[in-house]
């Protein structure tokens, strides 16, 4: 079933291109990832492989990446778009939304990102289906979903909302086991996971936490 755009996505959308323009300094303020993208990508990625990276923003996480790579870069800020084509001309970048399935006409990829887009998702399982199918047989994708804990802090609700300079928010926290349910379900096998801090709400100087799963497609 198809899917407009959402109050939620508009708004997003329309956040993350007011932004774009400083996001790449404010970057280590609002990250916490230290090594983790860095280490995943040397060992996941080899020469000649095809890069999906799903919420790419300015493309940070794959510009340094060996040129015989194939980056294709998905967001829904036109402005983040134009910052990635900048960084990486030789990539491939694409206004999409990650409810809709992706075109097949992109082929298969061996490596999929999904960093701290999810946060905004309220339907983890059909956006993870929609990157599996995007996967050879063996691909990794290594993705971030706000992770709910009971006793932590500002993690205890499934939802929560952020009011930004501009527009309202909505985050979805999903617990470990709904998160292990939805990998499953996309057909998706867990490698490894770590719960880890994510990124930082300034207004509030509080971190938020992510479950960082690293997964393969059957």
């Amino acid at each position: 079933m198809s899917r407009g755009s959402s109050p939620q996505e508009e708004a997003v959308r329309a956040i993350y291109g007011e932004i774009a323009s400083a996001y790449e300094a404010l970057f280590p303020v609002l990250s916490r990832y230290e090594d983790r993208v860095e280490r995943f990508l040397a060992d996941a990625v080899s020469p000649g492989c095809r890069v999906l990276d799903v919420g790419c923003g300015p493309g940070l996480h794959t510009k340094s990446l060996e040129s015989s790579v194939h980056v294709v870069g998905t967001d829904l800020s036109p402005q983040m778009l134009d910052l990635a084509r900048q960084a990486r001309p030789s990539g491939e970048w694409y206004t999409h939304d990650y409810y809709q399935p992706f075109p097949t006409e992109w082929g298969r990829f061996q490596v999929a990102l999904a960093l701290g887009c999810l946060d905004f998702c309220d339907d983890l399982r059909r956006v993870l289906r929609h990157i599996a199918d995007m996967l050879a047989p063996g691909g990794r994708l290594l993705f971030t979903a706000l992770e709910r804990r009971p006793g932590h802090e500002g993690h205890e609700a499934p939802t929560r909302e952020v009011q930004t300079a501009g527009p309202a928010v909505t985050l979805h926290l999903y617990s470990f086991e709904e998160t292990a349910r939805a990998v499953t379900d996309a057909g998706l096998e867990p490698r490894a996971y770590v719960h880890a801090p994510g990124w930082v709400q300034l207004a509030e100087e509080r971190t938020l936490w992510f479950g960082w799963w690293e997964v393969e497609r059957r």
